[in-house]
C-alpha cells in the first residue's frame, strides 16, 4: 500500500514539475542538415526548426503564433 501511494505521489510530482514550455514539443535532430558546428533540430509536433550550438534539443517551444 505504501508503495502504491509513493508511486502516485511521484507521478503527480513529475507531471507538475515537468517543463510546460516544451510539453507538446517533440524535438528530433537532423544531422544531414547540420551547418558547421551547429546542430539542426525540428519539432515533430509543430514543425518549428532551429540550429543550436550544442547537440541538445531546445528547452523552449519555438512555435510561431
Amino acid at each position: 500500500m505504501h508503495i502504491l501511494i509513493g508511486l502516485v505521489i511521484a507521478l503527480v510530482l513529475v507531471a507538475v514539475l515537468s517543463n510546460r514550455k516544451t510539453r507538446n514539443c517533440r524535438w528530433r535532430a537532423d544531422r544531414s542538415r547540420n551547418v558547421d558546428d551547429q546542430h539542426f533540430h525540428i519539432c515533430m509536433s509543430c514543425g518549428a526548426t532551429c540550429l543550436t550550438q550544442s547537440p541538445k534539443s531546445p528547452q523552449e517551444c519555438l512555435k510561431k503564433p
